[in-house]
């Protein structure tokens, strides 16, 4: 009963050890992988997470540690794919992860996932003024000037005593003057388009006048050939009748010498009246 009773103490004892206190609940103690995290040696924290989530040993701070040791050696897409895996994770934090994952993409240059995961940030939390910055600096190299104003200004409201006010204050003047310039090139280039536009109809219409325009001419070209042609022939029949002619009228003896009355093969009777 006394071995029992060690053992059970034993095992409570070794179950406690991987366990502190903290403000008035049990969480798991910092772990190797953390650890080495913490004294700043991310490529070799990066294989003990690996193995502790692996393992499922690790705690959900874990997810977080690794993305940040990834992104210390500048892997971006390894941190954003750990970030990811810890945002489907219950009881992880996410607007930490959706923050950190954002900060990996805008390394990477992919400002439109980065203002994605900035936005979850600030949807969990939207008092994350941090995140709402990051996000308008995300829009800001995306050239969507109008969202980064709307996040600068609701910055500026949420931090009124930032230093960087002056600074934001001042971009967002010139991305406002940035905004009147592109509306107005916008606006020239459509009456440009508009324009030309109407010139390439004018034209269409031109190009489509001048081929009817060929079209009738040819026509006419055409029936003229037909009507000469016809005409050529006519005078040829006409020669041709006319030669026929002369040949049949040549064949023809006409003079009076070789007429005759009919009655030279005629018989001559003496011919006496029986009623003398």
């Amino acid at each position: 009963m006394k071995n029992k009773h060690s053992k059970t103490k034993l095992i409570a004892q070794v179950f406690i050890s991987f366990l502190i206190f903290f403000n008035g609940t049990f969480v798991f103690a910092e772990s190797e992988g953390e650890k080495l995290f913490k004294s700043n040696k991310p490529a070799e924290a990066i294989l003990f997470l690996e193995d502790e989530i692996k393992n499922g040993t690790a705690s959900s701070a874990a997810y977080n540690y690794l993305g940040l040791a990834y992104y210390q050696i500048a892997d971006y897409q390894n941190s954003v794919d750990a970030f990811a895996k810890g945002l489907k994770v219950p009881a992880t934090n996410k607007k930490i992860l959706s923050f950190n994952q954002g900060n990996s993409y805008y390394a990477m240059g992919d400002y439109e996932n980065a203002a994605k995961s900035f936005t979850l940030a600030v949807s969990a939390d939207p008092k994350f003024s941090q995140a709402l910055l990051n996000r308008g600096n995300s829009y800001l190299m995306a050239q969507k000037y109008s969202e980064t104003i709307s996040d600068y200004e609701r910055y500026i409201i949420m931090e009124p005593e930032d230093v960087q006010r002056p600074k934001l204050e001042q971009l967002i003047s010139l991305l406002k003057q940035e905004l009147v310039r592109q509306e107005e090139e916008a606006r020239v280039m459509a009456e440009e388009a508009a324009r030309l536009a109407e010139e390439e109809k004018r034209m269409a219409e031109e190009l489509a006048r001048q081929k009817e325009e060929e079209e009738r001419l040819e026509a006419e070209r055409k029936a003229e050939e037909e009507r000469l042609a016809e005409q050529k022939r006519q005078e040829e029949a006409e020669r041709r009748r006319k030669l026929l002619e002369d040949v049949a009228n040549s064949l023809q003896n006409t003079d009076s010498t070789n007429m005759t009355s009919g009655t030279e093969d005629l018989i001559d009777y003496d011919f006496e009246s029986e009623l003398d």
